[in-house]
């Protein structure tokens, strides 16, 4: 949902919401005042990681690759025995 930022006269900047991208939106009526208004243009706000950081992401994302060693030893279940031979079943 796209949104763009315009600057009434009497109201000052306001941001509106519109469905799609299409069509031109370089002026709008001011939900308060309902006076004409222009776009502003800002700048994106883009920034770049360092590349220390933006790789310590990326292997946080990899799955690590473990031996059974390093998983640690199974411990297989023991078989339940009745200590009542009467309960068996």
């Amino acid at each position: 949902m796209p949104s763009y930022t315009f600057h009434c006269t009497d109201c000052g900047q306001f941001t509106v919401f519109f469905k799609s991208m299409a069509g031109n939106k370089e002026h709008t009526a001011c939900p308060n005042c309902k006076l004409e208004s222009k776009r502003v243009y800002c700048a994106p706000n883009v920034y770049s990681l360092s590349r220390e950081l933006s790789s310590r992401i990326e292997k946080g994302m990899e799955p690590q690759i473990m031996t059974r060693e390093q998983l640690g030893t199974s411990k297989k279940g023991k078989k339940a025995s009745a200590n009542r031979p009467w309960q068996v079943g």
